[in-house]
């Protein structure tokens, strides 16, 4: 009996693999490489640092719903869901539980949970769209297939919002087209002095031109057509009864003006088309480009007048306007329109030097800006609202200029998860601002991502979560497929992280695949690293979960982390600071100035 007792407790100890001694990221190591054999030890596994409890109940949440004992897994998936991001991969990791047994219904409260604590949670909304659509709720499948799209548009998605259209109610469809009453806000102000600018609006969100020979609109009031040389063509009737089409005819390299009511095609050989409205406060409603029989729907309005140039056998559609008036979209469109006065005033002084700064070096050949995130996200005036606009008629003509008086090249972006690099630092590690709260070390990068310090950034009534932190889950097979396609490594094997910046945003990545190696170097390869769109930022670490043959990416920030950080600025705004001290806290090197 006693030999028997023994061997019983001999077997015993060595399969309690997991000791105490062993700190609790060691753990979650081994219980990602399937190299725990119990986890009944973590049950008594105690700390004086609450994180290590909260990632021992992690690990027990993963192991109980990788044996599918649901119930047990839900009991620890309670008590994470206080603390995001975690309760990102509970969520999704539920979500993912009831989906494939077939139960739609919890399945989409977990993945709606996702989303809604971060709207670019890809695979969740993917996961959703599909549950949705398993559930017949057409209309709710077809609002997350579109917004699916949006970042990938493949050929099944595509599919589905074609069948799906045929299903989802009438009401679904968009409301009659009106014009928005224009406030001609800088009436008051002295604008003789203020630039006029020129916006590229047939471009993609990296400032690529679209592909287009064909522009359909509606303008608010009569208008005049004028070609190159200045010689007015046509005396123009506007209103919503009135869609004027212009389009480029490639064969005689002529554009061709349709008229709504004549029915009658004008055509005149010349390089490009000035329509200019007949008084100042008109807009221009854009409803359709095409390419061929390739449609692309806009419907967006705009102030001031457009420009329609040819390039060979395509168009360019340009939007010319006062540059503070393209700041009234500009502004709230980057920050958001609910945010704190000092705040967006701060935004419009940097949007105004972003702006000029890129027209007088030609960052674009063929106007002054894009449209897009690649310059300043613009949408026209239905963006538009009174307090944004107030911010920049109340810092009318300010810049950030150097220590010279010169336009500063000025970066910004919406998060920083906690860690920003000045202005003049796109290429360099100089000028490191870190924005908490508090004083700390990050004496482990694990922690930084997954419970991050009391920062200006933080979530608050301005900042939401998914931008401060965020976690995106993509299994290894997907991930595999798509980097072979990119670039030919074979099965994918391991990412491994060489190197970091002193904001801890990634400049160089390293992929190891069975036929070849890839080193990703730029912030763009880094940021598009996973498929189904890209990551807010490069700044974040990985994860490979042998159990679930799954890859974690757990980030923090949005953007690229030079410059003024959006979600710091709002914060520092409601404390109290002004939007000078805001600009000075993050470019310390530089000077506000007006110029007009």
């Amino acid at each position: 009996m006693r030999k028997i007792v023994f061997i019983n407790i001999i077997l015993t100890a060595t399969f309690y693999t997991v000791s105490f001694s062993e700190s609790i990221l060691e753990i979650r190591k081994k219980y990602l490489d399937k190299k725990i054999t119990d986890y009944y030890i973590l049950l008594s596994y105690q700390s004086e640092d609450y994180r290590d409890i909260i990632l021992k109940d992690l690990i027990l949440f993963e192991y109980y719903l990788d044996k599918e004992e649901v119930e047990k897994a839900k009991y620890y998936g309670v008590y994470l869901s206080s603390f995001y991001p975690l309760n990102q991969l509970t969520n999704f990791r539920l979500g993912e539980f009831y989906f494939i047994k077939g139960d739609m219904e919890k399945a989409v409260s977990f993945f709606e949970n996702c989303v809604r604590n971060d709207s670019r949670f890809h695979e969740a909304r993917k996961s959703l769209a599909q549950s949705y659509l398993f559930l017949k709720n057409y209309s709710q499948a077809y609002k997350h297939f579109n917004i699916f799209s949006w970042f990938n548009p493949d050929k099944e998605i595509l599919r589905k919002l074609d069948y799906l259209s045929n299903h989802i109610e009438s009401s679904f469809v968009s409301s009659e087209k009106k014009f928005t009453e224009i406030k001609s806000l800088l009436n008051s102000l002295k604008t003789q002095d203020i630039p006029y600018i020129n916006v590229g609006i047939s471009t993609k969100d990296n400032g690529n031109l679209m592909r287009i020979d064909c522009v359909k609109f509606y303008a608010s009031n009569d208008f005049v057509i004028i070609d190159e040389r200045g010689k007015e063509i046509i005396k123009a009737k506007g209103g919503f009864e009135n869609e004027w089409t212009v389009v480029y005819r490639s064969a005689p390299k002529i554009f061709g003006i349709i008229s709504p009511t004549l029915n009658k095609e004008y055509r005149i050989k010349t390089k490009f088309l000035f329509i200019i409205p007949k008084i100042s406060d008109a807009s221009f409603y854009i409803s359709e480009y095409k390419w061929f029989k390739n449609k692309f729907p806009q419907n967006k309005e705009f102030r001031g007048s457009l420009i329609i140039k040819n390039l060979k056998d395509q168009i360019i559609v340009i939007n010319n306007l006062p540059l503070d008036e393209y700041l009234y979209s500009v502004v709230p469109k980057e920050i958001g329109k609910n945010t704190p006065t000092e705040a967006l005033k701060a935004q419009a002084v940097i949007a105004r030097t972003v702006a000029l700064y890129r027209k007088k070096k030609r960052f674009h050949k063929h106007f002054d800006v894009c449209w897009g995130q690649h310059c300043q996200v613009y949408e026209g005036i239905k963006t538009e609202d009174d307090s944004s606009s107030y911010a920049v008629n109340t810092t009318l003509g300010e810049v950030i200029t150097n220590k010279d008086g010169n336009l500063e090249n000025i970066f910004f972006h919406a998060n920083c998860g906690g860690i920003t690099l000045s202005a003049g630092c796109f290429y360099s590690d100089d000028c490191v601002i870190y924005d908490a709260k508090e004083s700390f070390n990050i004496d482990d990068f694990y922690k930084w991502y997954l419970f991050p310090l009391n920062l200006n950034c933080g979530p608050s009534d301005y900042v939401h979560p998914g931008t401060f932190r965020w976690l995106r889950v993509i299994k290894k097979d997907t991930l595999s497929r798509y980097l072979d396609g990119k670039y030919k490594i074979g099965k994918l094997k391991e990412i491994l992280i060489i190197s970091r910046r002193k904001n801890l945003y990634i400049n160089k990545i390293k992929i190891i695949g069975t036929k070849r190696n890839k080193i990703l170097l730029t912030e763009h390869e880094i940021r598009n690293i996973v498929p189904n769109g890209s990551l807010r930022s490069s700044s974040f670490i990985v994860e490979y979960n042998k159990n679930t043959q799954t890859y974690y990416f757990w980030g923090a920030g949005w953007g690229h982390g030079i410059g003024m950080c959006q979600s710091g600025s709002c914060n520092l705004a409601n404390e109290g600071r002004n939007y000078v001290d805001i600009i000075k806290h993050y470019y310390p090197l530089n000077e506000v100035r007006k110029i007009y």
